[in-house]
């Protein structure tokens, strides 16, 4: 069978009002296609902590298969569509998560791996990540990491390696980044390792930029819209954790902020949306060309979307901690710091139990495969 030459494929579609880069929403929208929007746009407060805006008060209405256009916290990461979640890394089969085992302990899938018996209280930060760190974004090559020598990064980085690389044209895309028996419609580990040596490799380590304008005017190498981090005047207090916006309170005193919500004031609340999830819409873009009948446009209809998002053991998504209002999906952590959140009828934030059900740990389930 003849897969498609360079020549054959697609452009990447562009933003034109953001400095041409690929227009990411096209891009994931096609994978994730969203409900309704409400009319005059996502919901919004007033600020951080503050009340809903009369006039963005409306929220969306789920729709069967298709996706939240409204998303606000990543305690509803690896939950069913129509609960507002989105796939979670482990889920997209994210190469570089090297995410922590589901034992019921703090920090359960994320890229912090807590011992089993941590204490509740324990700061989720102190406990270490897969990856030998040499300064602020970089991270050490080793040769004993489990799937690759890279180690943990974020999504960003292997995005803009994978953007540059297609619009180069200079690779034979479809017979050279795919192995349908071994990755399904994602980018063989190999492949994608070679890709972001190339572009963010320096001797034994790979050195990244942030995914923001530098200086707030240039892309960094690294750019990505729509974690629409640190924007003004939200933050102006020095209170945001990247994309999360926590209060000045909340950040004060020490929280995670993975715990807080993404924007959620302003034109752009809502708008968040991963960059593993622009990373697996952009694979699955690319395969689509390569492969169509083995690997569907949308991710539902994809090998990984296979039995996405089912209650209990197959839930990927962390054990959150309780908030200051458990029905409000923009509301902050709760002061103080209370783990897990209670989650049950008068939480909209997954508890242990709606978590794990009946089981003790969900044994393998961080693995990639």
């Amino acid at each position: 069978m003849r897969h498609p030459g360079p020549d054959d494929l697609k452009e990447l579609p562009t933003n034109p009002d953001d400095f041409d880069e690929p227009d990411w929403v096209k891009i994931i929208e096609t994978a994730f296609p969203p409900w309704e929007t409400p009319e005059n746009g996502c919901p919004r407060l007033t600020e951080l902590g503050g009340e809903l805006d009369p006039d963005y008060a409306a929220f969306p209405t789920p729709q069967e298969g298709k996706w939240n256009p409204c998303y606000y916290t990543k305690a509803f990461a690896g939950l069913h569509p129509i609960l507002g979640g989105y796939p979670t890394p482990i889920d997209t089969r994210y190469p570089y998560e090297f995410a922590a085992p589901f034992h019921q302990q703090p920090g359960d899938g994320s890229t912090h791996h807590c011992p089993d018996d941590a204490p509740a209280d324990i700061d989720i930060r102190s406990c270490p990540k897969i990856r030998i760190d040499c300064g602020p974004n970089c991270v050490e090559l080793r040769d004993d990491n489990e799937f690759s020598p890279i180690g943990h990064v974020p999504a960003f980085v292997p995005l803009a390696a994978v953007k540059k690389a297609y619009n180069s044209g200079e690779h034979d895309v479809c017979n050279e980044w795919f192995d349908f028996e071994t990755r399904g419609c994602h980018i063989k580990i190999d492949k994608l390792d070679e890709l972001v040596i190339d572009n963010f490799g320096d001797g034994n380590q790979i050195k990244f930029q942030p995914p923001v304008l530098i200086g707030g005017d240039l892309p960094s190498s690294t750019y990505y819209k729509l974690e629409y981090s640190f924007e003004s005047p939200a933050c102006d207090s020095g209170n945001c954790r990247g994309p999360h916006y926590c209060t000045k309170e909340v950040a004060e005193a020490g929280i995670w902020g993975e715990f807080c919500p993404y924007v959620h004031t302003g034109e752009n609340s809502g708008l968040y949306r991963h960059p593993h999830l622009a990373l697996v819409a952009l694979e699955l873009w690319i395969a689509h060309q390569c492969m169509p009948s083995k690997c569907p446009s949308k991710w539902l209809d994809s090998p990984d979307g296979v039995g996405y998002g089912q209650i209990g053991v197959e839930t990927t998504g962390i054990t959150w901690i309780e908030m200051d209002d458990n029905m409000n999906p923009m509301t902050q952590p709760a002061l103080p710091y209370t783990w897990p959140n209670a989650g049950g009828q008068n939480s909209i934030f997954p508890g242990i139990q709606e978590l794990y059900g009946e089981s003790a740990s969900k044994e393998g389930i961080a693995a990639v495969s």
